[in-house]
């Protein structure tokens, strides 16, 4: 038993030695004790004024009842503010810590919020975010899910794969999203010959490849084309191939094709186009480079 107190003076010791929580304590017990006193003679007080109605004096004792609360709570606020103010800080620090272990599944979350309030895209539209191009299979709370586009390149061997992009992307990179405006999309193809090539004509023949395949197609880019003008009051987007001239490069000659193409079918119009290119060139001018973005 001896023992018993002296483990229960060792525990104790270290708080009755704190003398500002003693102070506080015995404010505190004496505070509450003159505020019960108090609101109870101030209720008797009413209750024994029988000049006042029954509605009167029971409303006078719900004011007293509120009243005696509020001056309850401001008193534990002056009693105890400095231990309150450090148990404040503490908080805040957990807050904080908390807030840096997640603020990646924090960001995430917002820039789902961001998506849904901004309708930038939805399952099935085809987006670039980050660099990564590609349709829209699944999104969630925290990611989107791509189905990566098929549009190859010399510079990329592997395409078709699904990637699964943070949503907190979407807070510090652009969305471009091909399908918000229907089902076709402005493509462009650049091809570079040498400055002594016959320029005159490789521009006519990527002219006439482009022309070619989008004949195939103009009847539905016409009618979209209408569609996008009631729609959203655009102006008639381009309908014929055109072809640019860039003289970026000393040695070289750049040809830029744009040409709308159908969503969907952007590299192997490319291809075609491409191809074509190559055929009507190759009789009497060889193509020193060939480039597709």
């Amino acid at each position: 038993m001896q023992g018993y107190y002296e483990r229960l003076a060792a525990a104790l010791l270290p708080m009755l030695a704190d003398r500002a929580l003693i102070r506080d304590a015995i404010i505190c017990a004496v505070f509450i004790f003159s505020l019960m006193v108090c609101r109870s003679l101030i209720r008797r007080a009413i209750l024994r004024r029988h000049d006042l109605g029954p509605e009167v004096r029971r409303r006078w004792v719900v004011y007293l009842r509120n009243c005696s609360l509020g001056v309850f709570t401001l008193g534990m606020i002056f009693i105890w503010g400095h231990e309150i103010q450090t148990f404040a800080v503490s908080l805040v620090a957990i807050a904080a810590a908390i807030v840096l272990a997640t603020k990646e599944m924090i960001l995430c979350m917002l820039g789902s919020i961001f998506r849904s309030s901004s309708n930038a895209f939805a399952v099935g539209d085809r987006v670039e975010i980050g660099g990564i191009r590609g349709q829209v299979i699944d999104m969630n709370l925290v990611s989107t899910t791509l189905m990566e586009s098929s549009h190859a390149s010399h510079r990329q061997g592997t395409v078709g794969r699904g990637v699964t992009v943070p949503n907190s992307l979407l807070l510090s990179q652009p969305v471009f999203n091909e399908s918000m405006l229907g089902d076709y999309v402005l493509q462009t193809i650049h091809v570079a010959i040498l400055r002594n090539d016959n320029w005159e004509k490789a521009e006519r023949v990527l002219m006439e490849a482009g022309g070619v395949i989008a004949a195939e197609y103009a009847h539905d880019l016409s009618r979209h084309a209408r569609e996008l003008e009631r729609r959203y009051a655009l102006e008639s987007p381009m309908m014929e191939p055109r072809v640019r001239i860039f003289l970026d490069h000393y040695e070289e000659i750049g040809l830029q094709l744009q040409i709308a193409v159908p969503l969907g079918h952007r590299a192997k119009i490319e291809q075609r186009v491409l191809r074509l290119f190559l055929q009507g060139m190759s009789t009497n001018t060889s193509l020193a480079k060939s480039d597709v973005k």
